[in-house]
C-alpha cells in the first residue's frame, strides 16, 4: 500500500472527493462549493506528512499565526483535492502563491525571501526583494541560467522565476551560483571601474557612436555593462579577488588607448576613468550617420526644450508665431527657441577639451 493510500485510510479521507466536481455546494466544507466535505481530514494528513512545518519556509505550524493548505495546481486551473496536489504553508508563504487574492490571510511581502533548503520543490520560489536593489539585481540574474520546473505553478509577479533547486540553494550559495555563471555579485565586495568617454569638439557631441571597450583582469569574473548614470558610459565589474584592471578603449575614429587601474581597496575599488575620445571623421560614408545624429542633437534636443515656451506663445500671442499659431508654426518656434536656449551648451560642446583622468571615487566622496 502506498504512503498516500495509507494517509487516506488513516485519516478517513474519501478518494472520490479528490475530484472537485464530486460534491455540491451544500456538501462542501465551507458551504461555498470549493472544498470537499473531508477538508479538515485532508489538512491534517498534509500537515502530518510535512511534520507540521511550512512546506516553503519551514516555520513550525504552531509558531505561525495563520496556516493554510495550498493547491499546487489551483482549482481554477483544473487542480484536484488529491493529497499529492496539496502542500501546507504558513499564511505569508500562502499569500506569496496568491498575491492578487485579497481574501488570503497573510502578506506576500512578509514571506521569507528564500525557501528553506528542505522546501517542497513545488513551492520552492524566491520572493522578489523589497527595497534592496543590489539583492534584487543578484537574485534576478539567477534567471539567466535557471528556469522554473517543478515550481512553475508557484511563480507569480512576486517571485523570481528560477528552478526549485536554484531557489533552495540561493540563500546559502547565491554568490557562488553567480560567480560560476560569470556574474559579479552585488551583495558582496566587488570592484567597479566606471569608464566615461568625453567627446571632443562639436562632431563628438553630435555623434552617437560609442566606444568599444575590452577589460582584462586577474579577477575570477569580470563583466562590462552599460552604465546606469551615463548614456555613453560603461561600467566594468570585477569580483573581489581582482587586483588589476587592464582596459583598452577604441573610439569612433578607430584610435586605441589603454589604461591599467589598480584594484586595491579592501571594500572594493570604485574608480572612474575619464578618456577624451574622437568621433568618426566626417566622410561620404559617415555623412548619413551624422545627418541623423545632427537631427537628434539640434532638432529633437532643442524642440524638447522649446516646446513649453512655444505652446504658451500659441495660447497668448499667436500673432508672434509663424503661421499664426498653426501646428507647423508651433513646431518651428519650439525648435528656434530651444536652439536659442541651448546656445551656451552647444558652445561648450564645440569647445570642449576634456582631459585624461583616473579618479578614486571613494576618496572623492569622503
Amino acid at each position: 500500500m502506498s504512503r498516500s493510500s495509507t494517509a487516506y485510510r488513516d485519516h478517513g479521507i474519501e478518494s472520490r472527493y479528490d475530484d472537485p466536481g464530486s460534491y455540491g455546494e451544500r456538501e462542501s466544507h465551507y458551504g461555498n462549493g470549493r472544498y470537499p466535505p473531508d477538508w479538515e481530514q485532508r489538512r491534517e494528513a498534509v500537515w502530518e506528512r510535512q511534520k507540521y512545518q511550512c512546506g516553503r519556509c519551514g516555520t513550525y505550524k504552531g509558531d505561525a499565526s495563520v496556516n493554510e493548505v495550498h493547491h499546487v495546481v489551483h482549482l481554477a486551473d483544473g487542480g484536484s483535492n488529491a493529497l499529492e496536489n496539496l502542500v501546507g504553508l504558513c499564511g505569508d508563504c500562502h499569500a506569496l502563491m496568491h498575491p492578487d487574492v485579497d481574501a488570503i490571510s497573510g502578506t506576500a511581502g512578509r514571506a521569507e525571501l528564500f525557501p528553506n533548503e528542505y522546501a517542497d520543490d513545488r513551492v520552492s520560489v524566491i520572493r522578489e526583494p523589497i527595497d534592496a536593489p543590489d539583492l534584487a539585481t543578484d537574485v534576478r540574474r539567477l534567471t539567466a541560467f535557471s528556469a522554473p520546473d517543478e515550481n512553475a505553478n508557484a511563480v507569480t509577479a512576486y517571485t523570481v522565476p528560477t528552478s526549485a533547486e536554484t531557489a533552495r540553494r540561493a540563500e546559502s550559495s547565491l554568490h557562488r551560483l553567480l560567480l560560476d555563471n560569470d556574474f559579479v555579485p552585488r551583495t558582496s565586495a566587488y570592484h567597479r571601474v566606471a569608464v566615461r568617454p568625453r567627446a571632443t569638439g562639436l562632431l563628438g557631441a553630435i555623434s552617437s557612436r560609442g566606444v568599444d571597450l575590452t577589460a582584462e583582469s586577474d579577477a575570477e569574473v569580470s563583466t562590462v555593462e552599460p552604465a546606469d548614470d551615463a548614456a555613453d558610459g560603461l561600467d566594468v565589474y570585477h569580483s573581489a579577488d581582482g587586483t588589476v584592471s587592464d582596459l583598452e578603449i577604441v573610439d569612433g575614429a578607430g584610435e586605441s588607448t589603454g589604461e591599467r587601474v589598480s584594484l586595491d581597496h579592501p571594500d572594493g575599488a570604485r574608480v572612474r576613468v575619464e578618456k577624451p575620445v574622437s568621433p568618426p571623421p566626417l566622410t561620404a560614408a559617415t555623412a548619413p550617420e551624422y545627418a541623423l545624429d545632427a537631427a537628434r542633437y539640434f532638432g529633437w534636443g532643442s524642440a524638447k526644450l522649446g516646446v513649453v515656451p512655444a505652446v504658451l506663445l500659441a495660447l497668448f500671442r499667436p500673432d508672434l508665431l509663424p503661421g499664426g499659431g498653426s501646428v507647423a508654426g508651433v513646431l518651428v518656434t519650439a525648435l528656434l527657441v530651444g536652439l536659442l536656449l541651448r546656445t551656451p551648451a552647444i558652445y561648450r560642446d564645440a569647445t570642449a577639451d576634456p582631459t585624461d583622468a583616473v579618479v578614486d571615487e571613494r576618496s572623492e566622496s569622503s
